[in-house]
């Protein structure tokens, strides 16, 4: 029976699944988070061996590591290891965490990704530089210096240029900026403390974002990898359009994709390891945005299991319990997932939708993103002409 940390097993809330199926594996698992134990799923509860709460704001900036507040999480995961032995694993399964978890795993002495080999991972510049030696198209770009420069930048590039924190989480800080008065804004308000890249905007109205999402074994090559395309940059949806993505059959991921993602994924050398790489695909040229190391984000995993007949939970527990696990598809279906904000006047309520497609409603759920919408649908179809029926109804306005 091996051990496995997880920290802040309480969020995203679907790590408790990868709990559950780790523990039905025979793992000892241990979670250390800053929730209160009372307030966690009763689940939850039941699968942890054991359960350490600590403050977990140990950061300064944006990945540097308060040395007292880490002192503290390091002396919980010190005693998880003494009292039940070395440590096999430890993962949080969140990106805003991936600093937190390199330093454990050097200071525990735990296999997996250490400081030295993170920043390509959460650095937005250097994970451009992985991209081009894996020969996968990139859009120029740099990082933001002073304002002349910031300006030529934003000249040379047809006033339309995006900016956001070198290592950053989700599209909260990120900006659109086609002109000089945008500009001026953005060095008004941008946190000092942070360093910012910029890069071109991909704006052909042809344009198309991917993601290629799966895990890989002991030796970097994919167990599972799927594709998802979405409906528009995530700027875009922060600006205020709904979110919807949903997977490509197997025969649908066209052939250039595959091929730029499984060369991006063995440029990053991911062992044992999630991966979320995006993709724009214009003209058949795919450009390398960035890469998670991490699973898909919110309910994808979700939507990967209902779509493919699979349980990536338990695959992936497999994987770490030491099997080669089977991830052969079940089945080869469509699951999309659409959102709903609140304060707006949908043509059908909630109920209606449940009765006119409550057969292919496999889940839903209330949500609390900018990004993912107040309210999410999943849907499962065989075809993608009913897919997008769906979710137009999903999201269609009186």
């Amino acid at each position: 029976m091996g051990n496995f940390i997880i920290i802040s097993p309480q969020y995203p809330p679907r790590v408790r699944f990868f709990v559950n199926r780790l523990r039905f594996r025979g793992f000892n698992v241990f979670g250390i988070g800053d929730a209160d134990w009372g307030s966690l799923d009763p689940a939850l509860k039941t699968d942890l061996t054991e359960y350490c709460r600590v403050d977990l704001s140990c950061y300064a900036g944006n990945e540097e590591l308060r040395g007292e507040k880490y002192a503290s999480i390091l002396a919980a995961a010190e005693y998880l290891k003494n009292k039940y032995g070395p440590v096999e694993y430890l993962e949080s399964f969140n990106e805003w965490w991936l600093p937190l978890d390199a330093a454990l795993r050097r200071d525990l002495g735990v296999p997996g990704i250490k400081p030295a080999e993170l920043s390509h991972l959460v650095r937005k510049s250097l994970m451009k530089e992985k991209f081009r030696r894996a020969g996968v198209a990139v859009v120029e770009g740099g990082m933001v210096a002073g304002f002349e420069d910031f300006l030529a930048f934003l000249e040379r590039h047809g006033r339309d240029i995006v900016v956001k924190p070198d290592r950053g989480v989700g599209a909260s800080d990120t900006y659109r900026i086609r002109s000089r008065a945008e500009a001026e804004r953005f060095f008004s308000v941008r946190n000092p403390a942070f360093p910012y890249f910029m890069e071109a905007f991909i704006g052909d109205p042809g344009r198309e974002l991917y993601s290629f999402d799966g895990f890989t074994d002991a030796s970097g090559e994919p167990v599972f990898f799927t594709c998802h395309r979405y409906n528009d940059g995530i700027l875009e949806v922060v600006e205020g359009n709904p979110l919807s993505y949903h997977n490509l059959k197997t025969h649908e991921i066209p052939a250039d994709l595959k091929a730029d993602g499984l060369a991006a994924l063995k440029a990053f050398e991911l062992k044992k390891n999630f991966f979320h790489i995006e993709f724009f695909r214009v003209g058949g040229t795919c450009f390398g945005l960035e890469i998670n190391a991490r699973p898909p984000g919110v309910l994808t995993v979700d939507m990967i299991n209902h779509s493919k007949g699979l349980d990536c939970w338990d695959l992936y527990a497999r994987m770490c319990a030491g099997e080669r696990p089977d991830a052969r598809s079940r089945r080869d279906m469509i699951c999309a997932y659409a959102a709903r904000v609140s304060g707006k006047s949908y043509q059908l309520t909630h109920e209606e939708l449940l009765v006119r497609y409550g057969r292919e409603i496999v889940f839903h759920m209330p949500m609390d993103s900018k990004v993912m919408g107040d309210y999410a649908y999943l849907a499962l179809t065989e075809t993608q002409e009913r897919r997008a029926e769906i979710v137009g109804r999903i999201a269609a306005l009186r």
